[in-house]
């Protein structure tokens, strides 16, 4: 794995995205999304659901699901997580700031009637990526979840490491035992050793294979690729709550003319990586592409400039770069410095890993103004931006538009898929009029697994699947 295991096993309190894949293999959603069609889902713990009003959504319960310290699933384990993770339950928790309050009347052992504060148009979607907990585990408190994951899914953790977690395949799988009998993800920072470990047959599979290791494993017979775009934007996040100049959306414009995104992905990145249209990720519900089409002009960006009030000269960026996490990352930040170099920015490039970036964000004395860094969604707009644009407890970037928030309301709150879309539509018009962030480009999700590996499974939403892999001898 190229991305460090920063987060802890409370899955309601981190936007982690190494975590959540690896909680797909240890917990179970109500509903699942399988292929890359995310408007189309499919049984989980749920196997049917129906709308009452607008309000309310009634879930029939599967059966015979036991959690991995042998508890029965049953609706109370539903009431529990549901309100727990949407805020319903009094907790300040992370996965709040994606749902609406949330409560769960229990009208029998196996069903389920969830009932939203407000109308919520991304329900299904969100429940998608909500792991259910054991109701059990909830009542002994957020250090409890913390500590060590108990969840319904085909893997269970039997060590935990802070590099290296291992799980073997649990045999009271509602949908039977995992074929793979032992799963470890260990976090290797350097992607040559990861390709190194491929190739020695001490990995079967890797991720974020960088473009330059393409021909190396197209060369190699024992090896096989899966690449995809991600529904993540690449972004130049900007503080929000930055001091001036930058608190001005002509000097974020002169940014955005100033950086050669199609040379970024031609030339760099690679693979299935596509130039961002949106704020939205490309292959996301309801994205649309907006003009102008950001390219490198850099007598657009001095004009942009001089409306900023600089006349020859930009502001210094103190600018941070991220490596080992994404592909090129480093090559990458290099590139863009150069690029705001030759309009006239003075830039001052920090690069470092995915951990120590992530605590500068977080950092109290807010090292940083501009960040080479992604987000990823499950593929509807509402995860996609809220995490980023919205003026909630949780922003990671200081968000304070009083726009984008309602916009960002109005668009949960539609429960229409064409009223949606309009909300949408506006919104992206407006980030992109504003450019509170700045995207570069749709990552390229490739990795790279043995052949006797099959039945892998990994979709834009980088969840990696290996319920139905196999591992045939060699």
């Amino acid at each position: 794995m190229a991305e460090a295991f920063w987060a802890n096993w409370f899955t309601y309190g981190h936007p982690s995205q190494i975590q959540r894949r690896i909680e797909a293999q240890v917990f179970d959603f109500l509903v699942r999304i399988e292929s890359e069609d995310f408007t189309a889902y499919s049984p989980g713990l749920a196997e049917s659901w129906t709308p009452i009003d607008d309000l309310t959504w009634e879930f029939k319960l599967r059966r015979g699901v036991t959690f991995h310290k042998g508890q029965d699933f049953t609706a109370a384990d539903v009431k529990a997580s549901i309100e727990l993770a949407t805020g319903a339950a009094g907790e300040e928790v992370v996965s709040a700031s994606r749902f609406v309050p949330t409560t769960v009347e229990v009208v029998d052992e196996y069903t389920a009637r969830l009932k939203t504060k407000t109308p919520f148009g991304p329900l299904l979607n969100e429940l998608s990526y909500l792991p259910i907990i054991s109701a059990i585990d909830a009542q002994a408190g957020i250090p409890a979840l913390e500590a060590a994951p108990n969840g319904t899914g085909p893997f269970m953790v039997v060590n935990d490491e802070k590099d290296r977690k291992t799980m073997e395949a649990f045999a009271g799988h509602w949908g039977g035992a995992a074929q793979i009998k032992t799963l470890v993800w260990e976090f290797i920072q350097d992607s040559q050793t990861r390709l190194n470990a491929l190739l020695a047959g001490q990995a079967h599979v890797i991720d974020r294979v960088p473009p330059e290791h393409l021909p190396v494993l197209e060369q190699s017979p024992d090896v096989a690729v899966i690449s995809t775009t991600g529904f993540e934007n690449v972004n130049l996040w900007f503080r929000q709550d930055a001091p001036p100049p930058w608190d001005n959306p002509k000097l974020r414009e002169a940014v955005a003319w100033s950086v050669d995104r199609d040379a970024l992905v031609k030339n760099l990145v690679l693979g299935a990586s596509e130039v961002a249209t949106t704020h939205i990720p490309n292959h996301a519900v309801f994205a649309a592409p907006q003009s102008p089409q950001y390219t490198f002009d850099p007598e657009r960006a001095k004009a942009a400039l001089a409306e900023a009030g600089f006349s020859g000269e930009g502001p210094e960026i103190d600018f941070w770069g991220v490596t080992g996490f994404l592909p090129r990352g480093k090559e990458v930040a290099e590139a863009i410095k150069a690029n705001l170099e030759e309009v006239g920015f003075k830039v001052k490039l920090t690069v470092t890993d995915i951990g120590s970036l992530v605590s500068a964000l977080f950092a109290e004395d807010k090292p940083g103004v501009m960040f080479h860094v992604s987000w990823s969604s499950s593929g509807d707009p509402h995860s996609a931006l809220v995490f980023l644009y919205h003026s909630n407890p949780t922003s990671w970037t200081g968000a304070a538009d009083a726009k984008i928030d309602e916009l960002l309301d109005r668009g949960a709150a539609t429960t229409n898929p064409d009223d949606r879309a309009a909300v949408y539509a506006e919104l992206q018009a407006y980030l992109w009029q504003n450019l509170p962030h700045i995207p570069l480009y749709n990552s390229d999700f490739t990795i790279a697994h043995a052949k006797d590996l099959s039945g892998v499974k990994t979709l834009p939403n980088f969840f990696t699947y290996f319920n139905a892999a196999s591992l045939s001898a060699s």
